[in-house]
């Protein structure tokens, strides 16, 4: 298992009560590089097509209300 994996585990485990409902966020960022590999759909595209050249990253939180 990941380092990610056993830290969500951990973190429901120990502040949810059993059985409740988690809610994550999500967000997707798309950091400008350049190369002919390195291409993602660009929803947040000024241009006409919405493709930007660069590598995206996805961060996933735990979101809770204490």
């Amino acid at each position: 298992m990941s380092l990610g994996i056993v830290l969500a585990h951990l973190i429901v485990r120990t502040l949810l009560p059993q059985g409740a409902a988690i809610m994550v966020a999500v967000d997707d960022t798309l950091f400008n590089r350049s190369g002919k590999n390195a291409w993602q759909h660009d929803g947040a595209a000024r241009s006409p097509k919405p493709v930007g050249r660069g590598m995206c990253c996805v961060v996933v939180g735990i979101v809770w209300q204490g």
